[in-house]
């Protein structure tokens, strides 16, 4: 198959949503698959880039520019029509698309226009972003009046639906979670299969459709993720070093982009409580973001900044070293589609503290990990339990080490052609003009 990856977000930035692209990529490619990926140069001027990304002609960048929203996120806005017709000319077979924003949605545009099948991943919960980042109303009313229309092949219910959502709310959150409910809704309607990555995400996907005009089956299909290479012992010795881990130290943390929509000061927020069952307790957060300097002062004013560590962000190919320091993973995002870190820390051996229920096929409760209740209170309790007993942490460590085998990238990716393979069989085309 000839398959075109389309994301609003790549190379140089760093996020789960990079590197499912590029795993996706490479198993596709190992199996026989011709692959190109659509993506944002970050850049007015791709070709000025081109040798800086090191990109081979299978990625094609949008010319794009700062969005001023997220750091790690351009605006794309600019799709001359030979864009269109460059995208006709590679022929094919089917379109997945990992955001439905600008990029996304060009795809959304070539699939209508060139009668190709499209799949839809619902990548980021943008619905439940939006209550931490207001400012995105702008962004998320362009999507409805600008990019939406031109993407997406309307009828006239669909332009109505649109209209309405011009119509304020009480505050920028209702408005902006109303916008991208229905532009969600509208785009996925259209799609030929849509992706959910975990029951939580499916729950709320199936919810939306209250409408009958706007129905879509969705798939429970969680990205793969491989076992992260283990350090040395060397390698974690150093690394326990730079960070002043001591060898009895029992450290529990966070691994991922340190955004606001994260919940982390629950972390902090528990570790008195922590510390004063398990002394020598310390908290780690492996990453980076804007929110970091809110972080540090939060965990400064704690009292116990000495006991926090921030290690900043990490290549992923050295992760190894931030998971083998963990004693407990702990994950306290409301907000997160699947939770690749998870899978990470689950091969990893690590037993898990969790928040979200839904979240996670490798995270289950009493089996290799604890769900929490949205408290400090309840973080503490659970990983006190299991800073209390190294004998249920490598019971529960064990257990996690099965249950992400379940979910390899090599294994999830063959369901995924199975799903393309279906899409494609089952592609309505356009009739054929009567002679």
């Amino acid at each position: 198959m000839r398959i075109g990856l389309f994301t609003d977000t790549y190379r140089p930035s760093v996020n789960g949503i990079v590197y499912v692209v590029e795993s996706l990529k490479h198993h596709l490619e190992s199996l026989g698959h011709e692959v190109y990926i659509f993506c944002p140069a970050r850049s007015i001027l791709p070709s000025r880039n081109a040798d800086l990304f090191e990109d081979s002609d299978h990625i094609i960048r949008f010319p794009s520019f700062k969005s001023g929203f997220f750091d790690d996120f351009d605006m794309s806005v600019f799709f001359p029509p030979k864009v269109l017709a460059q995208i006709r000319d590679l022929e094919l077979d089917v379109i997945h698309i990992f955001t439905p924003s600008q990029v996304g949605l060009i795809g959304v545009r070539a699939a209508f226009k060139n009668h190709i099948p499209f799949v839809a991943q619902h990548c980021t919960d943008i619905y439940e972003f939006s209550a931490n980042y207001p400012n995105v109303l702008p962004g998320a009313l362009a999507l409805i009046s600008i990019v939406v229309p031109m993407s997406v092949k309307l009828g006239g219910k669909d332009i109505k639906e649109l209209i309405k959502l011009y119509r304020p709310r009480r505050g920028a959150t209702a408005w902006n979670q109303d916008i991208i409910e229905k532009a969600i809704t509208i785009v996925y309607s259209k799609a030929d299969a849509v992706i959910a990555l975990s029951r939580k995400s499916k729950d709320q996907l199936e919810s939306w459709q209250k409408d009958e005009h706007y129905r879509y089956p969705v798939t429970l299909m969680p990205n793969g993720v491989d076992a992260i290479k283990a350090p040395t012992a060397a390698e974690l010795y150093e690394f326990k070093q730079q960070y002043g881990i001591g060898s009895k130290d029992k450290v529990y943390g966070f691994v991922g982009r340190l955004g606001a929509e994260k919940n982390l000061p629950i972390l902090i927020k528990a570790l008195p409580q922590i510390i004063e069952a398990c002394p020598r307790a310390r908290l780690m957060f492996v990453g980076d973001f804007e929110y970091r300097t809110t972080l540090e002062q939060m965990a400064h004013d704690s009292g116990y900044g000495d006991r926090v560590t921030f290690t900043g962000s990490i290549p992923r190919d050295h992760l190894g070293k931030a998971y083998a320091t963990f004693d407990i993973f702990t994950f306290p995002s409301l907000k997160d589609t699947q939770g690749w870190v998870l899978h990470e820390a689950a091969h990893a051996r690590l037993p898990i503290v969790l928040i979200d229920r839904e979240l996670s096929e490798v995270v289950r409760d009493g089996e290799n990990g604890y769900f929490a209740e949205n408290t400090p209170e309840s973080i503490a309790e659970n990983v006190i339990k299991l800073c209390k007993s190294p004998k249920q942490c490598q019971k529960f460590g064990e257990h996690s080490k099965v249950l992400a085998r379940h979910y390899t990238e090599r294994s999830q990716v063959k369901k995924l052609i199975r799903l393309y393979e279906d899409v494609i069989d089952n592609h309505d085309l356009p009739e054929a003009p009567v002679e």
